[in-house]
């Protein structure tokens, strides 16, 4: 059970609802981290900005932000932020076969391509807390200096949005399976 309850609409102030509604608006709703984030109605909203624009306007295609995301909650064994992903992950046709090599954690071994780049560039970043010369240099040549930020904000966004998930003990949704080993 979540440490602290869901923040609903009309438990905000008038002032504060608007940010309740962009919040619903770029996602459809408000779950995971926003219930709690809105606690905190500003930085909710800051929040969510900055993850709206990582997931659905940076240069990435989906599939690769979902394998980035998969790959850093993977990282921080966020198992609400890789059940959440996963569901959307298939949706953006990423393979069973790498979805299932991320949650085992036996990727990037079996990875090809983009996939293997951005896997290895997320378990050097959070692993070594740093990147080889080799890692940077592929993902610079392969995506551009912009599309490197972008996968490097992603990869930090989901940092933040598991540590809300873990410090507040955000229980998966009603009927999620679990799709991380414990």
């Amino acid at each position: 059970m979540a440490r602290l309850p869901y923040v609903t609409r009309d438990q905000l102030k008038p002032q504060d609802q608007p940010y309740y509604d962009e919040i619903v608006g770029s996602r459809g709703g408000v779950r995971g981290p926003y219930g709690i984030l809105l606690h905190c109605p500003k930085l909710a909203a800051r929040v969510a900005a900055t993850g709206a624009y990582v997931r659905f306007e940076s240069s990435l295609p989906d599939g690769l932000k979902e394998v980035i995301i998969l790959a850093t909650a993977r990282e921080h064994k966020s198992q609400y932020e890789f059940t959440a992903h996963a569901r959307l992950a298939r949706l953006a046709k990423v393979s069973e076969n790498t979805i299932r090599a991320i949650a085992q954690g036996t990727a990037p071994r079996g990875l090809t391509g983009d996939d293997e780049l951005v896997v290895r560039y997320t378990q050097e970043l959070l692993r070594n807390h740093k990147l080889s010369d080799a890692t940077f240099n592929a993902a610079t040549a392969r995506f551009g200096v912009e599309g490197t930020i972008e996968l490097t904000a992603l990869i930090g966004h989901y940092l933040l949005v598991g540590q809300i998930l873990a410090a507040f003990e955000v229980d998966l949704a009603p009927g999620a399976t679990p799709e991380l080993p414990v």
